[in-house]
């Protein structure tokens, strides 16, 4: 008899922190139809929020109370990254930032969802504290509606 050791069944699957990576479209041939997904390494957070701006319909009827409507959405991604001076795909954000120039990025979930949009760059901030690595900061600001896909295959494979 071959000796096991039970596993514990899961009653519900969790989407990690871990597996949550962004992509930058960069490659030889590249195209928004065709994209060729990069990578950006050293990645420690890749935060994403949506929006709505708030419209407010309050009026004397509102009985004291507030009245309001979602207006305008907007999306933005926030990535933390240690930097990796040889790391080709944060040489071109730094690259579009420069140029005031979007990017065509992809925030993959390994089982959930994965949003893809353009982005302006809004901030690239770089710390480098004496007892840490250092770290870039990027907050970009989605343009248009994002598209999503659950389950997307690994862009890696």
């Amino acid at each position: 008899m071959v000796a096991v050791r039970p596993k514990m069944k899961s009653t519900s699957e969790k989407l990690l922190g871990k597996n949550v990576l962004v992509f930058l479209n960069y490659g030889e041939a590249a195209s928004e139809q065709s994209p060729k997904w990069t990578l950006l390494g050293g990645q420690r957070s890749a935060d994403y929020s949506a929006s709505a701006e708030e419209i407010d319909l309050t009026d004397k009827t509102s009985d004291g109370y507030g009245d309001a409507e979602a207006g305008v959405k907007s999306t933005e991604l926030t990535v933390e990254l240690i930097v990796k001076p040889a790391e080709q795909a944060v040489k071109e954000l730094w690259a579009a930032f420069e140029a005031d120039e979007p990017v065509h990025l992809l925030r993959w979930s390994k089982s959930g969802r994965s949003v893809i949009n353009w982005y302006s760059i809004t901030s690239m901030e770089e710390t480098a504290a004496h007892d840490d690595a250092a770290i870039l900061s990027v907050a970009l600001k989605g343009k248009g509606a994002p598209k999503t896909q659950d389950a997307m295959p690994d862009p890696r494979s």
